[in-house]
């Protein structure tokens, strides 16, 4: 458990992690660590998102504080282990894409050569360069084969220069939605009835909108659009599921 923890604050730390002395000397720089910012967000949006929608979903078919804290927490535990088990295996089959890729590209250096410089200079030279720079570019490349190989994957066939870690991508899918999940179940542990499900409503709107600010500060977006976005949508899936479960608990 304390490894699967550390794993994920990695991921987190990769995700989130801004060079403050850089920043407040107004300097700008490309941020790593994209596949974990993807995995957090993903994560905590699901998890807000799919456990407020059931949250609502229970609280509008009883008032039984237990049965919606019961729904709420195992909705939470359910969606953490299928978010980190599904992350796990795609990550895990773009890794073996990405080695099968990687074998190739070896393979293919070795036993045709030439076929792969002729490559190497179409690559280049959509690139802009030409003549003799050309010749000696695609010369120094092609001396390394690790440098050769690793420009093939990324210009050739689009891939990551480096293949994602399975286990990382599960740990931080797993935490951030196991986090977020758990917010609108809370207040039920100390309200209930109208009020515990208002709070759970704000609780869950404040969550979304910061996640959704955070990608705002990532991409240069427009904070209030991107935050008012998440919630929107939410709430569009929130408001269906509670109707359902109220229209069941009617029917029943």
């Amino acid at each position: 458990m304390t490894t699967l923890i550390q794993t994920a604050l990695t991921g987190f730390r990769r995700a989130i992690g801004l060079n403050i002395g850089h920043l407040a000397h107004g300097e700008h720089h490309h941020r790593t660590g994209g596949a974990s910012i993807r995995e957090v967000v993903f994560g905590a949006n699901d998890g807000l998102v799919s456990n407020t929608a059931l949250v609502a979903a229970v609280a509008g078919g009883t008032s039984d504080t237990g049965i919606i804290i019961l729904g709420g927490v195992a909705g939470a535990v359910a969606g953490t282990i299928s978010m980190a088990l599904g992350a796990y295996v795609s990550t895990k089959s773009q890794r073996e894409l990405h080695e099968s890729e990687e074998a190739r590209e070896f393979w293919e250096i070795e036993h045709m050569r030439e076929d792969e410089i002729e490559e190497t200079r179409r690559i280049f030279r959509l690139k802009g360069i030409t003549g003799p720079l050309l010749d000696e570019v695609v010369d120094v490349v092609s001396r390394d084969h690790d440098q050769w190989v690793q420009l093939m994957m990324t210009e050739e066939l689009g891939l990551p220069s480096k293949p994602p870690k399975p286990y990382l991508a599960a740990s931080v899918m797993g935490v951030s939605f196991a986090f977020a999940a758990i917010v609108p179940v809370l207040p039920f542990f100390v309200a209930e009835g109208a009020a515990a499900l208002a709070a759970a409503f704000v609780m869950s709107g404040v969550a979304l909108f910061t996640v959704g600010a955070w990608r705002a500060a990532l991409t240069q977006g427009n904070t209030l659009h991107k935050g008012a976005e998440m919630v929107v949508l939410a709430g569009i899936a929130v408001a269906a599921a509670y109707g359902i479960g109220t229209a069941v608990g009617v029917a029943v």
